[in-house]
């Protein structure tokens, strides 16, 4: 999908999507091509079994087989993340051409620029490629601690706790060698025995894998917003540069040079017209293919961050280190991911609303009055920012960032106050 030229850019999210098919082929052999596609078409079934693997039994066991009220609580947040993932990953798949358009537009900005529009793209691939890792760091860090070793350590404290017994009270051998059998997704009894051996290998490796995808189409997502976002107000940001030399045309070498047919005003102006429209279709071209997963990840983030902070709360009291550990590296791992959008969709607001700004640094008093009434229609256009939003509902901006973290732990309060 990506030249050399555009590869930092999308490095990143390459890295993420491949694994779960959803990465279009850019080879332009037909077999090459259709190889590609049976590849990521076998990848995104085993995708969506590893997830139906873990989700329906874990459902069934939670609200037929756990008389536990406490038990299904704590179930219900990894259910709900599974529902989470399972819901973006349709969506994603049903759109896998669009993403691969708004990948080939980001290809034909780097092939086409030159050296210093290329610098700026740079700069905020950057930060694009930084807030990927970010999310990734903490989600995956998460996961290894939640499936591979928070079931190990319950198992060696289950274990340490039979062996103080022992030592005050006589008992067999036999009840010493059972351990239990701990999944961090419960399974169905009447479907699986995972006491008996090779299953609960089998059913506990499978899980892990699952917990990787989950994790994967998470930061997957995350990634995809801060490419593209970014890649946006790079676009804006070029054609701010070119507003500051609109009326002489005067091009120093940290300045975005015009075409060199470009020698009018009214050239230069169209240069800017164009450059500005193709940006802002690009940014809303992102944000409704977005505004789901937006969705999905406003309201999850705010229910996992409220859940997860009533987990950290009950392994603290019951002096559990590893859990207590585990819970505040997933709360930091989704505060991190609904973070990101916020900040991202702040990031594009605020550079919409510049470029309208930036006309006042210029001298347009010095214009005639047909080209100075020109500016006015970008300038009235600006007032209307392109916006990253949540199902059309919420724009995504660092004081939704904030509302969302009052919201999360306003009903969490209310969970600890209803259930401990």
């Amino acid at each position: 999908m990506s030249t050399q030229q555009s590869e930092y850019a999308v490095q990143m999210s390459r890295y993420f999507l491949r694994p779960i098919g959803l990465w279009s082929s850019s080879s332009s052999s037909r077999s090459q091509a259709y190889l590609h596609n049976l590849l990521n078409l076998l990848l995104i079934v085993i995708t969506y079994l590893l997830i139906m693997f873990i989700l329906v039994p874990c459902a069934l066991h939670t609200f037929i087989e756990e008389p536990n009220m406490a038990i299904k609580m704590k179930l219900i947040g990894p259910m709900s993340f599974a529902l989470m993932a399972v819901t973006k990953y349709a969506s994603l798949t049903q759109k896998t051409a669009v993403i691969a358009q708004c990948f080939r537009h980001v290809e034909e900005d780097w092939e086409s620029g030159c050296a210093m529009e290329k610098k700026v793209m740079y700069r905020h691939a950057k930060i694009g490629r930084s807030l990927s890792i970010f999310s990734g760091i903490f989600m995956y860090g998460g996961g290894i601690f939640y499936h591979g070793i928070m079931p190990m350590a319950a198992v060696q404290t289950f274990s340490a706790s039979i062996d103080g017994s022992l030592s005050l009270n006589t008992s067999s051998v036999f009840e010493v060698a059972k351990k239990p059998r701990i999944l961090t997704f419960p399974t169905y009894n009447a479907w699986l025995n995972i006491e008996i051996s090779p299953i609960y290998e089998i059913v506990y490796l499978l899980q892990c894998f699952s917990g990787y995808v989950l994790d994967t189409i998470t930061v997957g997502t995350c990634s995809l917003a801060a490419v593209f976002v970014t890649h946006t107000c790079a676009q804006l940001e070029l054609v701010m540069m070119l507003i500051r030399r609109y009326i002489d045309g005067d091009v120093g070498p940290d300045d975005v040079p015009y075409p060199k047919d470009a020698t009018t005003r009214e050239a230069r102006l169209a240069v800017i017209v164009t450059r500005h429209i193709r940006a802002l279709k690009f940014a809303a071209r992102v944000e409704k293919y977005l505004n789901g997963i937006c969705f999905v990840e406003f309201i999850g983030c705010t229910m996992n961050i409220c859940f997860i902070g009533y987990y950290c709360l009950t392994e603290w009291e019951r002096k559990e280190p590893i859990s207590t550990t585990t819970y505040f590296i997933l709360l930091a791992s989704f505060t991190t991911n609904i973070f990101i959008f916020c900040y991202i969709g702040e990031l594009l607001t605020e550079q919409c609303t510049r470029v309208g700004s930036i006309y006042h640094a210029i001298d347009w008093y010095n214009l005639p009055g047909k080209s100075a009434s020109d500016l006015f229609f970008i300038i009235a256009i600006s007032r209307y920012p392109a916006k990253l939003t949540a199902g059309k509902f919420v724009d995504l901006t660092l004081v939704t960032f904030s509302n969302v973290m009052k919201s999360a732990f306003t009903y969490f309060n209310l969970i600890r106050t209803v259930i401990i």
